[in-house]
């Protein structure tokens, strides 16, 4: 059965030595906090959403209002990871709550519970095109405020529950994929690898003037799964193939593996969709990963599906 889902379709030194961005801690903390990794951000707009339960709520950030649901594991502790997710494109008047239609239809509690991981899920902003409205992420990189969003949530995870911040991954579907490589591109210093469902880089499309998703050497090497879904993993449809996700994920692919990136790339043929193998895999890939680490799959992906290989160095 496939999860079919509505998308597109060094740090600095702290002359303090507290912890990270300043913020006191416990020397356990300090000394957990890896080499490379980089400090908290301050926080853009000085508030933080409400981050102790699972829900859905608003704060400021850039000084806008922005929407996020967090799911929260059972036993949250300083072990646990943190997993940012990035929804694709949705129409807000069929889908009004995209994070929280993703939450349900992914079931991301039992995620969290099951995986130690505290989920983030940020809402984009909406944007019209052609008379049409939809929620998508400033996947042209126009603005800085989804990446501080980014920052934000971060620093906020962080000060809510002390997580494990050396377990920080990124994954995205679509347009949030789209997204997840501006991430990547760009703070990859605070990633411990990240996975993309459905993207891509360097993208040429219509409706826009520059190119979306516009890849960016990293900072630091990432550990990166990307799927796509054959011939058929199009935007908005085979028809009228405005974004093709197999060839931007080509794209994304020999960008990484020629900046010396551990790249893995899976393959189905379902179109422009998340399958449960996927799904599956993207949780199995962020659970065994850490910042600066390398991959343990480099040299054995058995556990990963077999219509998956390591990408050629």
């Amino acid at each position: 059965m496939l999860l079919m889902l509505l998308a597109c379709t060094g740090p600095e030194t702290n002359p303090d030595d507290t912890g990270p961005a300043g913020d006191s801690t416990d020397s356990g903390a300090q000394d957990a906090w890896p080499e490379g990794l980089a400090e908290l951000a301050e926080l853009s707009s000085g508030e933080c959403p409400e981050m102790s339960t699972s829900g859905t709520t608003t704060f400021t950030s850039s000084g806008e209002t922005r929407t996020v649901t967090v799911l929260v594991p059972k036993d949250v502790s300083s072990d646990s990871q943190v997993v940012f997710f990035f929804h694709g494109l949705m129409d807000p008047g069929s889908t009004p709550d995209p994070t929280g239609y993703m939450a349900t239809a992914l079931n991301l509690q039992q995620v969290a519970d099951d995986n130690d991981a505290i989920l983030i899920l940020p809402e984009s902003p909406t944007r019209t095109e052609f008379g049409q409205t939809f929620f998508l992420w400033d996947v042209e990189g126009s603005t800085d405020h989804d990446m501080v969003l980014f920052d934000d949530l971060r620093t906020c995870a962080y000060q809510a529950h002390g997580p494990d911040m050396s377990r920080l991954s990124a994954l995205g579907f679509s347009g949030g994929a789209l997204f997840t490589t501006l991430v990547a591109s760009q703070r990859a210093d605070t990633l411990s690898s990240f996975v993309e469902m459905s993207g891509g880089a360097d993208l040429d499309v219509v409706i826009s003037d520059s190119l979306v998703a516009a890849y960016e050497t990293p900072s630091w090497t990432l550990p990166a799964l990307l799927w796509s879904g054959g011939a058929e993993d199009v935007w908005p449809n085979s028809s009228f193939a405005l974004v093709d996700f197999s060839a931007g994920t080509d794209t994304l692919q020999d960008n990484l593996v020629g900046d010396g990136h551990f790249v893995v790339r899976c393959l189905h043929e379902q179109g422009h969709t998340i399958t449960n193998p996927e799904w599956s895999s993207a949780i199995t890939w962020v659970n065994a990963h850490r910042f600066g680490q390398g991959s343990p799959f480099d040299g054995d992906i058995s556990a990963l599906p077999s219509t998956c290989e390591v990408a050629a160095r």
